[in-house]
């Protein structure tokens, strides 16, 4: 067999495998039996036609329908021999055949090779926050909130109302309602944030049964808002939850009884998330650096399987968002690439870390994840056999801790950057 591999540069590779007649004759006898097992004719019984007669009737069509199956195992000897390492899906883009055989050429890709740099002693920042009262306050609050009760007013004083109001759009020339157009009922909680300004401005100060004009907020400096007509339907003043000890212990499902036991809690919760977030940021420091200090050209099959991860997790993120449905991931392919290319890269040079470092899982960090997920260890182990993504996701940890053990390290203030003293 002739064998031929072109680079078509980047990690894009092209092979080019020639079979003889000769070579060809082994794969069209196994396709033959294949076939044979579930051909009929008449006069002879299923699966005992004579070959001769299959060759004769169907071996044409026998033959071609095998040219691809050949061309698949061919080319996985072919990688195998060659210790190419593919990634992706080869592709089939041409069968030339002759009267001395076919050729077959298939585009794959493979992983890039590069050189790892340094990834000792890099420097990076930790950002440090101690945990306020201010915060735990803050925390408490929000809790409250959430469990507040409501009471009817006629009107808006400060933001702790909730106003429901029917806004039907006005048409840009005339100022007026659009005929045809049926007005929507929003409720508009005054104190958040997220709602437009303009609108809880709109709503300051009003009663029951008043109407108004409102322009919505854009970020669009060439479009015109829409305005609107509103008029407010029903005012419900929200009245938070008093942080008492009763309502500790029922917020809590009885697990703390007083609220002195549900601040400590609290307080305990937004250390452990300041923390978190302290670790992210110092693990991000060190990836950015990796990656940028790392030239290479990614596999775009990798990239796209990438993509399509990254938008998998924006629709389960935005389900029940409207026209989410009709969206794919071609649609956002540009929006997700950049970070697709730099997860991919980043994987790449973390599995070279590993290599180097001889990183491995160890019974004592399957002893550590099964205390950590919850799980015996023997039912982890049972997991990770079946699901790979759990060694990966183990490995990926031990490397970074091996990369923050090596980085300078220096901490400095979460607000103001300055190095703590």
């Amino acid at each position: 067999m002739e064998q031929i591999l072109n680079n078509l540069g980047g990690s894009q590779r092209e092979a080019k495998l020639s079979l003889t007649a000769e070579e060809l004759k082994p794969h069209y006898q196994e396709a033959y039996k294949r076939a044979a097992a579930n051909i009929s004719l008449p006069g002879f019984r299923k699966g005992k036609v004579p070959p001769a007669v299959i060759k004769q009737r169907f071996g044409a069509e026998i033959e071609n329908e095998a040219l691809e199956s050949i061309a698949d195992a061919e080319f996985r000897a072919f990688a195998t021999a060659d210790n190419l390492r593919v990634v992706g899906n080869p592709a089939l883009t041409d069968i030339e055949k002759t009267l001395d055989g076919v050729t077959f050429t298939i585009v794959f890709e493979v992983m890039p090779e590069f050189e790892l740099g340094e990834y000792r002693n890099l420097t990076v920042s930790r950002p440090v926050r101690p945990v306020t009262e201010g915060d735990v306050q803050e925390e408490i609050d929000r809790i409250c909130l959430r469990a507040a009760s409501f009471e009817p007013a006629e009107q808006t004083t400060d933001t702790m109302y909730v106003v429901t109001v029917n806004m039907h759009e006005l048409d840009k020339a005339s100022g007026m309602p659009i005929v045809g157009n049926e007005p929507h009922e929003e409720r508009v909680f005054l104190d958040d944030d997220q709602v437009d300004m303009h609108l809880r401005n709109s709503l300051a100060d009003k009663k029951v049964g008043d109407t108004i004009q409102y322009t919505a907020e854009t970020t669009d400096e060439q479009g015109e808002p829409p305005s609107y007509q509103v008029a407010v339907t029903d005012i419900q003043k929200v009245v938070p939850a008093e942080f008492t000890n009763e309502f500790a212990e029922t917020i809590t499902g009885g697990r703390f009884a007083t609220t002195e036991e549900l601040r400590a809690d609290i307080e305990r919760q937004l250390s452990d998330y300041f923390e978190r977030s302290s670790r992210n940021a110092v693990e991000n420091q060190i990836v950015d650096q990796l990656v940028n200090a790392h030239e290479m050209e990614v596999p775009s099959s990798l990239v796209h399987a990438v993509v399509h991860q990254l938008f998998d997790d924006f629709k389960k993120r935005n389900e029940g968002a409207p026209g989410i449905d009709q969206l794919t991931a071609h649609d956002l392919e540009d929006e997700f690439k950049p970070s697709a290319e730099r997860i991919v890269r980043w994987e790449l040079i973390r599995n070279a870390i590993i290599d180097a470092e001889k990183i491995e899982v160890e019974d004592a960090d399957l002893t550590a994840a099964a205390e950590r997920f919850g799980l015996p260890e023997d039912q982890l182990r049972m997991l990770m056999r079946s699901n790979r993504q759990i060694e990966d996701q183990l490995l990926a940890e031990k490397v970074m801790n091996v990369l923050i053990d090596y980085a300078v390290v220096t901490d400095v203030n979460a607000e103001s950057q300055e190095p703590v003293v």
